[in-house]
């Protein structure tokens, strides 16, 4: 708007305005004659109206994908995988009755050596060879023990280890559920997922390292990996432990040897005291002077002495037995599981659809439940460490028979 005043020599005043109004409609009036042209054309055949629908139609199809919120194809399934850590909870609880027979068989051990020192002090036939057979057998039993002792500690520390991995594993997915979201990522992933689909994008390693990896394509990447690190963690113990159990059944093997040659020997000791003291008894001098009866007492004492070691014996294998029996069945469970792992229903990178949250749910119920069992376990052995006392038995015959019938119960 502009305003002009004039003023002329005259005795009044003249005003004269001008308005100027210009309205630029130039692009709203192309656009009505864009719409116009298109509504035109729509209407000029039926294939037309179609052709417009189909376009229309694809345009908000291709919106909806692109601006909802990603789906995420099938993944690892981790909880499969932590269900099958629930198997390592009775090699918990053996470890724990194990820790408490470890000290029955160093004292078994003590008793046998003992036993041989009695033996030692006889005048008979083949005590020089059944007291090597017993000293080979405490140190034996001994060995056994320690070997027990470090077996257990490696249970221990092989669930300890699936723990820490359950732990870790919970982070890394919690931290990844709870990254944030943008517009733009979703776009971004449901672009390529679209294109990848259709076969126009390559999944190779120069697309990421210039495109960057999509939330989709990160999830994956850090599921696999998680995954990947469970299992080496599960089949690392069950490797370690079957291959220390083979070890302890060798030495099981050699002591039951050992058990069947004490026993042989004994035997033939019995049958030669019995022989000695029938001849003693039936010598034309015993007729002649008369019985001598502290020879008698040495034969009745031997023959006492060995039956003792073939009883003692026998209950001291009993403990042998039911730690090769627990640790077979453990061995069994570990054979079991490793077979399952080996299964493509377990290693399948491509068998579930739960979602991040999903899988940390059930991580966490599955970490839960084992670590309420170690914790256990760990308070008892304390309390059996340093809070059962001094427990002490004898190492004569009552203390060895003691020795044998605890480990029965």
């Amino acid at each position: 708007m502009r305003v002009q005043i004039s003023i002329k020599a005259m005795p009044h005043f003249r005003f004269s305005t001008r308005l100027d109004v210009v309205q630029k409609t130039q692009p709203i009036e192309e656009t009505v004659a864009t719409l116009r042209k298109a509504y035109a054309h729509v209407r000029q055949s039926k294939w037309h109206a179609f052709a417009y629908a189909i376009v229309a139609l694809v345009a908000w199809s291709l919106a909806v994908n692109l601006f909802t919120t990603p789906t995420f194809g099938p993944v690892p399934d981790l909880i499969k995988v932590a269900g099958l850590a629930k198997s390592f909870e009775p090699a918990i609880y053996y470890s724990e009755r194990g820790h408490a027979q470890i000290s029955e068989l160093d004292e078994t051990g003590v008793a046998v050596w003992d036993l041989g020192e009695s033996v030692r002090n006889t005048n008979m036939t083949s005590a020089p060879i059944i007291v090597h057979q017993l000293d080979e057998l405490s140190d034996s039993i001994k060995t056994l023990a320690s070997e027990l002792t470090r077996f257990f500690a490696g249970v221990d520390g092989d669930i300890d280890n699936i723990l820490l991995t359950m732990e870790w594993a919970q982070r890394e997915l919690t931290n990844l559920a709870a990254s944030p979201t943008s517009t733009i990522s979703s776009v971004w992933s449901n672009t390529h997922a679209l294109l990848t689909r259709a076969g126009l994008m390559s999944s190779s390693q120069l697309a990421q390292n210039l495109l960057g990896l999509t939330r989709h394509q990160h999830n994956r990447a850090t599921l696999e990996r998680v995954f990947t690190e469970y299992l080496s963690v599960l089949e690392e113990a069950i490797s370690s432990e079957l291959q220390y159990s083979t070890q302890l059944f060798q030495l099981f093997e050699a002591i039951d040897k050992q058990f069947l040659n004490l026993q042989r020997s004994v035997i033939r000791e019995q049958d030669t005291q019995e022989r000695l003291e029938s001849d003693f008894l039936g010598s034309l001098w015993v007729k002649v002077i008369g019985v001598n009866a502290s020879k008698l007492r040495k034969y009745e004492k031997n023959r006492d002495l060995l039956a003792s070691v073939r009883d003692r014996t026998v209950l001291n294998k009993r403990v042998l037995v039911d730690h090769n029996q627990r640790l077979r069945q453990l061995q069994s469970n570990l054979e079991t599981l490793r077979r399952k792992l080996v299964s493509p229903l377990v290693r399948g990178m491509n068998s579930s659809t739960l979602s991040v949250e999903e899988q940390v749910k059930g991580l966490e119920g599955t970490y839960v439940q084992l670590k309420t069992s170690r914790e256990t376990q760990r308070r008892k052995m304390l309390e059996l460490v340093f809070g059962a006392g001094d427990r002490r038995h004898g190492v004569g015959a009552g203390g060895v028979r003691g020795i044998g019938e605890s480990s029965m119960g």
